[in-house]
C-alpha cells in the first residue's frame, strides 16, 4: 500500500542487492523522515536497521557493509547552500580489530559509522531521477556500474575502456578519465567514481564527484570498490512537491537576505569566504589574522610544533593561495558564501589548471613541512584524481617522514619532510599498491604499525609516537591539538573517529574565552547536535542561520509539512548523534577510544606564541566526564537503554 505523498522528498528509497542483481524500490516512511530528517540521520537509521538484521560488522570491506548515498528535503530547493549530499557507511580506516600489546586492554575497533558530506551536483541529479536514497548491499561478481535515470535503476557491466594497465596490473583509470567517459556516454548526467585507490581498496579512498568534489574521509571509495562498483551515474528532470510553495518561497527570501547581510558584515568570519574560501584559516592559525588572536597553532613537522619560520610561511599564506585563485566554482544553491574557486599555476613542474585546495588539505601538507605552494596545489590535484583522501594521506605521510628522519623507515625510497616529489612517488605507490611501501601504507594505521613491528623490527612505541592516527584514529585536522582543550575534546568525541574536525569546531569560542570542563563539554555537545542537523538537512557548514529560528522552521514546514519547535528540531539532532554513538559502541567504541591520547600530544610545543602547551590528560578526562554526563551517557561513554527510549530510537 502506497504511503502518503512526500513533500520535499521524492518519496522513494532504492535498495540495490549486488549479490543477486535485484533492485527493490520502496516508498519512504514519512515518520522516519520526521524523526531523522534525511541525509545523514536517515542513513544512520538505514545502516542501524541493516546491522540489527545481519549482526554487527567485523570487516568493513566485506559485502555486508551497507553504503548509502543520497540527499535531503532541502536539496535542490532555493534554500541557500542546500547543495550537500550524504554518503554513510562503516569505515575501513577507523579499524583496529586485533589486540596489540601497545594498546594494553583497549578493546578492538571494527570500524566506525562515517558520514561524508559532498558539494557539487550529483546528489541533486539523483533526486531529480526520483530517489532520495540509494542503498547498496552485497558484492557484484564482476566490475559493474550503476545507472539511475527517471525512476529506474540498472546495473551494467563496467566497460573495458574504463580500465588501463598500470604498473603491471589492470586498474581503474583516474577519476577525471572515468567521469569524462561517462559524461560523453550519458549527456546531461553526473557521475561519481572510486578511481584507482578505491579499485585497490585503499581504506582512505574517496568517492570523487563532478571531478573535484568528494565523499571524503573514512574510505567510501574502498567500500564501494570492495563491492565491485566502479561508478554511479545519475540523470533526471523530476521536481519536488511543496506543502505550501508560496509560503516556502517567502520564508526562504527572508533567510536569503539574512545570509547576504552576514556575508557583507566584516565582523562575521563568513565575510572572508567569497575571496579566500577556507584558506583564511591559514593566516588565523599561524599569526592570528582574520579576527584571530595570537596564532601559533598551524601544525608543523608532524604536529611537533604550531609555528615555524615566518619567512617560510609567506610562500604558503592566505595571500599566496589567493594569488593563484580564479573564478568561483561553487556548490548548487550557493549564492552568497561562494567559498570554492578554480586555480591555476602557469609555469614550472607543477603547471596545471584545477581548483584551489582547502585549508585542511594545505594545513596537513604544511604539517609535512611543505612550503612550496605550487607543489601543494599539484599534489592536491593528483590526490583528487587518484581518489585518495588528502587529509589522511597528509597525516600518514608526516608519520612516515618522521620515521625516515629518525632512521627508522624500512625502505630506501620514502617520504621526506619538505619534499613534494617524495610524496608524489608515495601517492602513486599507495594508490596502485605497486610496492612494499605502497602496500604497507595502503592499510588502516594499526595494521601499518603491526607490520612495522613484526616484519621490520620497529619498536612499537617508536611507531605509535609518530602515527597520530594510532588506535583507529581518523586523523587530526589542521589545528594543532595541543593548543585548545575544547578542540581536542571535539577531536576525541566525534562519531566519525578521533581527530575529525567537522562535527564540532571550538576555536573562535576558545579564543573568546570558552573554558572549564562543564562549559567546554556543553559547547562541544551542542556543536555535535547542530552538525547532525546540518548534514541531515543537506546544508553547508557555512550556513549562517539558526535552525530553531521562526523563518527556518516556517520554511521547513512549508516545504515538508513537518512542524518543529526549536526544542523538537534540536531533539532530532540529538537523536541522530546518539544513534550513531549506539552503532559505534556495538563496533567496539568505549571511553577507552575517546580517551586515547597520542604520546606526541603530551610533549609541549617549544616555538611561537603557544609554546609550552600540550594536552593535559587530567583536564581532558574531566571534560569527558562532563560531556558524557550532559549527553546522558554512562561514565564509560555508552548509551543507556533509558535514553534510547526517551529519544524514540528503540520502539
Amino acid at each position: 500500500m502506497k504511503r502518503e505523498s512526500s513533500f520535499g522528498y521524492m518519496g522513494k528509497w532504492a535498495f540495490v542487492d549486488l549479490n543477486t542483481g535485484q533492485i527493490r524500490i520502496e516508498d519512504s516512511d514519512p515518520e522516519i523522515g520526521r524523526l531523522f530528517i534525511g541525509g545523514r540521520g536517515l542513513q544512520a537509521y538505514l545502516i542501524y536497521q541493516h546491522l540489527q538484521r545481519i549482526g554487527w560488522l567485523k570487516n568493513p570491506l566485506s559485502p555486508d557493509n551497507r553504503i548509502v548515498i543520497g540527499n535531503s528535503s532541502l536539496n535542490d530547493t532555493a534554500v541557500p547552500t542546500a547543495g550537500r549530499g550524504s554518503c554513510s557507511f562503516i569505515s575501513p580506516f577507523t579499524y583496529s580489530p586485533q589486540s596489540q600489546p601497545w594498546l594494553g586492554h583497549r578493546p578492538p575497533i571494527f570500524g566506525l559509522i562515517t558520514h561524508s558530506s559532498c558539494g557539487g551536483h550529483f546528489h541533486n541529479r539523483l533526486k531529480r531521477a526520483g530517489f532520495d536514497q540509494l542503498i547498496i548491499d552485497g558484492q557484484a561478481d564482476r566490475p559493474v556500474r550503476i545507472v539511475v535515470s527517471e525512476d529506474k535503476i540498472t546495473i551494467v557491466e563496467a566497460e573495458e575502456e574504463l580500465f588501463e594497465k598500470k604498473m603491471g596490473q589492470r586498474v581503474l583509470r583516474r577519476a577525471s578519465e572515468v567521469i569524462d567517459y561517462l559524461n560523453k556516454k550519458y549527456p546531461g548526467s553526473l557521475s561519481l567514481t572510486i578511481g584507482p585507490a578505491g579499485w585497490n581498496q585503499v581504506p582512505y579512498a574517496n568517492l570523487t564527484v563532478d571531478y573535484h568534489r568528494h565523499f571524503g574521509r573514512g574510505g567510501a571509495g574502498a567500500v564501494l570498490g570492495a563491492k565491485n562498483v566502479v561508478a554511479i551515474t545519475a540523470q533526471g528532470q523530476k521536481s519536488i512537491k511543496y506543502k505550501d510553495e508560496s509560503r516556502f518561497k517567502a520564508a526562504v527570501q527572508r533567510i536569503d537576505e539574512a545570509i547576504r547581510k552576514h556575508v557583507a558584515d566584516p565582523s562575521w568570519t563568513v565575510s572572508f569566504r567569497p575571496e579566500t574560501g577556507t584558506t583564511w584559516w591559514l593566516d588565523r592559525a599561524f599569526r592570528g589574522g582574520y579576527l584571530g588572536k595570537s596564532g601559533g597553532y598551524l601544525p608543523w613537522h608532524n604536529f611537533d610544533e604550531g609555528y615555524f619560520d615566518p619567512n617560510l610561511y609567506e610562500g604558503i599564506s592566505t595571500r599566496a593561495f589567493r594569488e593563484i585563485a580564479g573564478k568561483h566554482s561553487v556548490c548548487s544553491r550557493c549564492r552568497h558564501i561562494l567559498c570554492a574557486r578554480t586555480a591555476s599555476v602557469k609555469e614550472g613542474p607543477y603547471a596545471h589548471k584545477g581548483v584551489r585546495p582547502e585549508f585542511e588539505t594545505i594545513a596537513l601538507m604544511i604539517n609535512c613541512c611543505l612550503t612550496d605552494r605550487d607543489g601543494i596545489f599539484y599534489l592536491n590535484h593528483l590526490l583528487n584524481d587518484h581518489c585518495v583522501d588528502t587529509m589522511t594521506f597528509g597525516s600518514l605521510m608526516a608519520a612516515a617522514m618522521e620515521l625516515n628522519e629518525k632512521g627508522l623507515w624500512p625502505f630506501s625510497d620514502g617520504p621526506v619532510f619538505g619534499d613534494v616529489g617524495s610524496m608524489i612517488r608515495a601517492l602513486e605507490q599507495i594508490a596502485y599498491k605497486s610496492s612494499d611501501l605502497g602496500r604497507l601504507m595502503a592499510q588502516p594505521t594499526d595494521k601499518i604499525i603491526a607490520d612495522l613491528v613484526t616484519a621490520y623490527n620497529l619498536k612499537a612505541e617508536e611507531a605509535v609516537y609518530c602515527f597520530t592516527t594510532a588506535y583507529a584514529g581518523l586523523g587530526y585536522a589542521g589545528i594543532e591539538p595541543k593548543v585548545f582543550p575544547g578542540m581536542f575534546t571535539a577531536y576525541g568525541t566525534s562519531n566519525r573517529g578521533r581527530g575529525d574536525h567537522t562535527y564540532a569546531w571550538t576555536i573562535q569560542a576558545e579564543e573568546a574565552g570558552l573554558s572549564g570542563a562543564e562549559e567546554i563539554a556543553g559547547y562541544v555537545m551542542n556543536c555535535h547536535i547542530n552538525k547532525a542537523l546540518t548534514d541531515s538537512l543537506g546544508l553547508c557548514d557555512f550556513f549562517t542561520e539558526d535552525y530553531g529560528s521562526p523563518d527556518f522552521l516556517e520554511a521547513y514546514e512549508a516545504l515538508t509539512g513537518f512542524a518543529y519547535t526549536p526544542e523538537s528540531i534540536k531533539e532530532c539532532g540529538r537523536r541522530i548523534y546518539t544513534l550513531e554513538r549506539l552503532i559505534n559502541q556495538h563496533q567496539g567504541r568505549t571511553r577507552a577510544y575517546d580517551g586515547f591520547i597520542s604520546p606526541k600530544f603530551l610533549k609541549p610545543l617549544t616555538q611561537g606564541p603557544q609554546a609550552g602547551k600540550a594536552v593535559d590528560p587530567v583536564f581532558y578526562n574531566s571534560i569527558l566526564d562532563a560531556y558524557y554526563n550532559q549527553q546522558k551517557w554512562t561514565s564509560d561513554g555508552l548509551v543507556p537503554q533509558k535514553l534510547l527510549n526517551e529519544l524514540k530510537i528503540i520502539k
